[in-house]
């Protein structure tokens, strides 16, 4: 009797010890007969020993088999750092892969295993990689944030924290008025589709946290999730995307560069409202704005790249820095005006007091010349006294008959000159227009040959009659000839009446221009 009970409990023992090499032999068997007993009552070290007893990391679950479907979902902790310059965003998730594992299977409890995440380095997991990721690494603080849960049918949670600084190219043309729109790619880095295939768990709800998120610039508008796959010359692999639509918030550039712009653009037209004349109030005003918008223009430039297209910022502080140097060139044109106004002024006042000096020299002259003519000739002179003696109806000299009346008095240059001065003091757009000279007679020359014809042909009026008559003897007018016409052509000419009327019409134009355009700006821009 004592015989048999041996030999049974030999039997028993070399069964189990088959079993036991079998599941040694092959790993990916799916045969559920291979699972290891665990019970909450042994050791914990043993149990663990006994379930990870004859397992090898370096395969993957069904090896030879069909491929392993994992899924993956997302906790988004947080999203900052969004660099229009780098072009890039840091991004905290938890990520967590799900995949079945039939070698880690185990009967004896309902419970599944929360083990330590230094557990990882003895189970073969998924080679998941961020494909667009700069730089990324795995929290360690206080220890590596990492977990492992195993659930009886062999199903496994891989969860882990990281932090990443991934790619995300933006188009900057409507900047700062833009949206952006940035993704996440998830992709196997050495697994084909046919040995493991990744998908979404639940859709769109696989993402969680981005409703928590709040953004310092920008604003979530929507975020959807999508499995693709990639050809690469290794193989097809799947790669899962997660998206989301970012929108600026505008309220900062406001503050920070369209305001000041603005400010400064009306600081430049408050020297339409001062005097002409103050020539160093309204040079420094006009300096002062175009350097300090220049300032703004490069502060505005060093948050952003290099790039080679226009912004929608570039735009409008261009426009802002073009209307304060408008400004600038206003009061140019003004102290110009009033410049070329004054030189004509005292250039007509001028050949007044030569005219009114020639004119006196002259009577002073001819006064003393008659009186020397008639002291050296006294009959002469009293002869020709009778000559100018008014006569009777017989035509014989009367004898009471008077000299001709003395010439007029002549006029004091001073007086003359302080009447001009007040005159033009009380009136400043007053300009004394002395009629113009009459032009020279023309010589009359009899020997005039064909020659000279010809070169008399053209005039300044045009041909002359002698060559409208001779078509052939006409000259030819030169591209110098062209240009006088066009430079003396009064229609060209622009006159102004009163220097200030231009800073008047500036305190119009200019406001309404700058009105238009910024209606113009934010309508194309916001649309």
């Amino acid at each position: 009797m004592a015989f048999s009970c041996r030999r049974v409990y030999l039997c028993l023992c070399t069964v189990y010890v088959c079993m036991d090499v079998s599941a040694a032999t092959f790993p990916g068997s799916q045969n559920n007969s291979s699972a290891k007993f665990f019970s909450t009552t042994t050791p914990t070290t043993s149990a663990i020993e006994n379930l990870l007893k004859g397992y090898d990391r370096n395969l993957r679950p069904n090896f030879g088999g069909p491929a392993v479907d994992v899924l993956v979902s997302m906790q988004i902790a947080s999203i900052d750092q969004i660099s229009e310059v780098d072009l890039d965003y840091t991004i905290t998730v938890f990520l967590r892969q799900y995949w079945r594992d039939n070698r880690l299977q185990y009967t004896g409890t309902n419970k599944s295993l929360s083990l330590d995440g230094r557990l990882v380095e003895k189970l073969w997991v998924p080679d998941t990689f961020l494909v667009n990721s700069k730089s990324s690494f795995l929290h360690r603080v206080t220890v590596d944030n990492r977990l492992i849960r195993i659930e009886p049918n062999g199903n496994i949670l891989y969860g882990m924290r990281i932090t990443a600084k991934i790619a995300c190219p933006m188009d900057l043309r409507k900047y700062p008025l833009d949206e952006q729109n940035c993704t996440m790619e998830l992709e196997s880095y050495g697994y084909t589709t046919n040995e493991v295939t990744y998908d979404w768990k639940n859709g769109s709800a696989s993402v969680q946290g981005l409703l928590n998120l709040e953004l310092s610039q920008f604003t979530l508008v929507s975020y959807d999730t999508v499995l693709t796959k990639e050809v690469y010359e290794t193989g097809t692999y799947a790669r899962l995307s997660f998206s989301f639509l970012l929108c600026r918030n505008i309220l900062y550039f406001i503050l920070q560069t369209y305001l000041p712009a603005i400010l400064l653009v009306i600081v430049s037209w408050v020297s339409f409202w001062i005097n002409h004349e103050s020539v160093p109030a309204r040079i420094a005003l006009g300096i002062t704005t175009v350097l300090t918008m220049t300032t703004v223009i490069t502060g505005a430039k060093h948050s952003l790249p290099k790039i080679s297209y226009i912004k929608a910022i570039d735009v409008y502080l261009g426009m802002c820095f073009l209307f304060t140097f408008a400004a600038l060139l206003e009061y140019a044109a003004v102290n110009f005006e009033a410049s070329s106004r004054t030189r004509r002024e005292s250039k007509g006042t001028r050949k007044l007091l030569q005219k009114m000096k020639s004119a006196k020299e002259g009577g002073k002259k001819e006064g003393n010349e008659e009186g020397t003519k008639a002291k050296r000739f006294p009959l002469m002179a009293k002869k020709q006294a009778v000559k100018e003696s008014p006569k009777d109806e017989n035509g014989t000299a009367t004898e009471n008959s008077q000299p001709a009346p003395a010439p007029p008095r002549q006029v004091n240059c001073n007086q003359a000159l302080k009447r001009i001065v007040l005159r033009t003091t009380a009136d400043p757009n007053h300009v004394d227009r002395q009629p113009p000279p009459p032009p020279p007679e023309p010589q009359h020359n009899n020997s005039t040959n064909v020659d000279q014809v010809e070169d008399l042909g053209q005039t300044e009026n045009g041909p002359t009659p002698a060559a409208r008559k001779r078509p052939h003897l006409r000259k030819r007018p030169t591209l110098s000839d062209v240009a006088k016409r066009v430079v003396t052509n009064r229609s060209f000419n622009i006159k102004v009446k009163d220097v200030a009327t231009i800073d008047k019409y500036s305190r119009v134009l200019f406001p309404l221009t700058f009105a238009l355009l910024n209606v113009a700006y934010w309508i194309g821009y916001l649309t």
